[in-house]
């Protein structure tokens, strides 16, 4: 019944996404922000929600003990890449450093990787609490998944939106 439940909520969420939003929805302060983009964002978490807890079979109490330690750790994880974009776009941007800067620069990247990496571990024992391994080792190729679902929905609708994208300039 769970199950079926589960079903039903990623079905009607990918409903959502499928359905073309209006231009001004993504207008307001500047590009890509205002409510248009909440909504959209929201949209996006609660697919991710139904995908994930569809492919990992998730159990109601299973389901209520992993979401939010999940949520801390996805917060946790952007932030850092957030900081992992932010010092590979300043890489690109001054691409004149010196040997020193360089060094640096490269130190600084391998920091940020090996935070990553203790920050997963750290949760995947967490998440072992709650999780049999079995589910768990379901985790990241179902993220996985889900983000290939979701480029590819994007890239469908963009080519909509543009009268059928490259096919039509053949």
């Amino acid at each position: 019944m769970i199950r079926l439940a589960n079903i039903l909520l990623l079905i009607l969420s990918c409903t959502f996404l499928t359905q073309a939003q209006p231009d001004d929805d993504l207008q307001g302060p500047g590009p890509g922000k205002g409510p248009g983009r909440q909504r959209i964002l929201e949209k996006m978490e609660a697919m991710r929600v139904a995908f994930l807890t569809n492919r990992l079979d998730l159990t109601t109490d299973e389901s209520t003990r992993f979401w939010p330690l999940y949520n801390e750790y996805s917060r946790k994880r952007r932030e850092l890449r957030i900081d992992q974009f932010d010092e590979k776009r300043a890489l690109k941007r001054d691409q004149n450093l010196s040997e020193e800067d360089s060094k640096r620069a490269l130190e600084n990247q391998m920091q940020l990787q090996e935070q990553e990496l203790t920050l997963k571990k750290n949760y995947y024992e967490k998440f072992k609490a709650i999780l049999p391994a079995q589910k768990l080792a379901k985790l990241e190729p179902a993220e996985m998944e889900f983000n290939r679902e979701v480029i590819r929905k994007l890239k469908e609708r963009r080519e909509r939106r543009m009268g059928g994208g490259m096919r039509d300039r053949r």
